[in-house]
Formats: structure tokens, sequence, C-alpha cells
């Protein structure tokens, strides 16, 4: 499902689905969320370069086994704050989903030939968080993008801010590690302090604002502070917070 290993200062994380061209399922989904705190929590991780297996970066969602309530989960930079470089490598397609993880990354290498396509307008859906892409991308040439459903090659994607480099088809992975371990040469501390201003003059969609308020909202939800509170209104008496 999903591939990782450290090489040096870098977690490497590989979408393995091939049958399905890397398409999400809920586990797959669950991982990449567990990636990111992996990635957060240890301090000998400096980096982190996402990859598929194969000539496929990822088909977007599996439509046969679709993670409903995973998938905002897994994208990087919005369910888990992490202040560490994420460099996507991209060959052959991103769709769906997978422009929308390219989007939401911090950086993007990609072959000449590959490409990004984000069809919910033609499929009749639309889940709302690709409409965030002002923040991130030219303003016109992104709305054209996602309005008429087409694929846009890696060089127009360069042109317009969502690729980074675009390299020769079937390099991409070793030079999106190459770029992650020019930056791990630099001090750790500066480099996360330059992403967390950087990304906190982004502008953010809607969906991303959303999610962080509901995921604030479902904590205390889940808490045992929120069962005290109910119970001792129920029971009238008084309440015996924890905190948690």
């Amino acid at each position: 499902m999903l591939k990782t290993e450290i090489r040096g200062r870098t977690l490497v994380l590989t979408l393995d689905r091939p049958e399905v061209r890397n398409a999400w399922n809920p586990a797959l989904a669950r991982g990449l969320h567990e990636a990111w705190k992996r990635l957060v929590s240890d301090d000998e991780l400096w980096s982190c370069v996402v990859t598929g297996t194969g000539a496929f970066f990822s088909a977007g969602l599996d439509l046969k086994d679709p993670p409903v309530n995973e998938a905002p989960l897994a994208m990087p930079n919005l369910s888990v704050t992490c202040d560490k470089p994420i460099i996507t490598a991209v060959e052959g397609g991103a769709i769906g989903y997978g422009a929308v993880f390219c989007l939401l990354s911090d950086m993007v290498v990609a072959g000449q030939s590959a490409y990004f396509l984000y069809p919910e307008g033609r499929m009749g859906a639309f889940q709302g968080m690709m409409g965030g892409f002002p923040g991130r991308l030219q303003y016109k040439a992104g709305l054209q993008w996602i309005m008429t459903g087409a694929r846009m090659p890696a060089a127009r994607a360069r042109e317009i801010g969502m690729v980074n480099e675009v390299v020769p088809d079937g390099t991409a992975t070793e030079s999106a590690l190459a770029l992650a371990e020019q930056i791990n040469q630099n001090t750790p501390l500066v480099i996360q302090a330059m992403k967390a201003l950087a990304l906190s003059t982004v502008t953010k969609g809607p969906m991303e604002e959303n999610f962080r308020n509901n995921q604030l909202l479902a904590r205390i939800v889940a808490s045992e502070d929120y069962k005290e509170g109910v119970a001792a209104f129920l029971q009238r008496r008084p309440t015996q917070f924890k905190g948690r």
C-alpha cells in the first residue's frame, strides 16, 4: 500500500498500488496520515519525498474502494502541521486527488511526459479540495485548467507554478531526492522556519480552513471532558473536568 524508506535525513514514501495506478484506498490514505505524524515527530528526519511505484504517480481516489473520510487526512500540510519540506516526484499522471496532493505539496519534480488532470467537472462531482488553488497557482491559468478538465503537461504546470522542475522521464524520484539532499545540507531550524513562515502567508481555500475548524470541533466532541460535561448535566452534579 505505502512503502516507507529512510535515505539519510529524508523520509521516502512510495504509493504502492500499481495494479490500480496507485489509486488511494482507505489503507493508503491512513498510511500517508501516519507518515506525516512520523515526519513531524522524528527529529532525525529533515525532509520527505513522495513518489509512486511504476510509471504513474496516482490516479486519485480508488472509485471501487474510496477513502471517504480518510482522504483529507492523507494530504500534505493539511491534517498534520509540518514545517519540514515535502517534495513530490511525478511520473506519468497525477489525476484528481493525485493532482490535489501535488498542489498541497511544498515542491514538485515531474518527468517531462508527466501530466496533471482534474476531471471532476466532467464527472459531475466536486469535493472542493482544488477550490483553494489560487493561493498556489496563477488564477486565470488554474481556473482554465480545472474548468476544462484538460490534461496539463508538465511544462505548462511549471509555467503556472504547480511544478518546480521538469526532468527527463524516469528520473523524477532521483531528482527529487537530490533536491531534498541539497536542502538537508542546510540547518533544519532555519529551513523549518522558512517553510512555516511561507506557508502561513499562503491563502487557504474554504475546504482547508473548514477542515481545520472541523477537526478542532471534532476533538472537543470526542474528548472525555465532553462526555463528563453531558453526564454531569444529566445527573445534576458538579463537573470534574480533566482537560482531555
